[in-house]
């Protein structure tokens, strides 16, 4: 069986506000436009399961690509999304349910990088904000993830430019 994982860096945040914690960021007016154009090319993905970390920029960025691509399951907020580990991302997409065969993740970088390099052969050198990266992972099950296992189907850098849908 095959299964889908789009991976997505959340959406360029805010730093105007020197006192808010790293997890309550919002987006900046760049990253909601960014994640708008995204969305667009992405197009209607009714049957994808969002599952998001619970920082503030992510969150936001699930809100807005559900609603454009029209998902039809609710997001859901894992609190281990909200890592910067490969490892730790590693381990927890290989407790996701198993019935979900579409899946995407939003979360953050390094180890969105990290992780996409170490399923696939394809190496980026840097997944940007608001990034996609969509795997076609060949596994009966999310705990079987290991090195390799996925093959790379395309990637968006920069949604609101035309010609970089790779």
């Amino acid at each position: 069986m095959n299964r889908t994982l789009r991976l997505i860096r959340h959406a360029k945040s805010s730093w105007q506000d020197p006192m808010l914690h790293d997890f309550d960021r919002p987006l900046k007016p760049k990253g909601v436009r960014r994640t708008q154009a995204l969305a667009k090319r992405l197009g209607l993905l009714p049957d994808t399961h969002i599952f998001t970390s619970p920082a503030r920029r992510a969150r936001d960025t699930a809100h807005i690509l559900h609603a454009q691509c029209q998902v039809t399951q609710a997001i859901e907020e894992i609190q281990a999304l909200y890592t910067f580990d490969a490892v730790d991302l590693m381990d927890c997409l290989r407790l996701l349910p198993d019935e979900c065969n579409d899946v995407t993740i939003i979360g953050h970088n390094p180890a969105l990088t990290i992780l996409v390099n170490h399923l696939s052969t394809h190496q980026f050198d840097n997944i940007v904000t608001a990034g996609y990266v969509e795997l076609n992972i060949r596994a009966e099950q999310w705990h079987a993830l290991a090195p390799g296992i996925a093959t790379l189907q395309h990637y968006i850098f920069r949604p609101e430019k035309s010609g970089q849908n790779k």
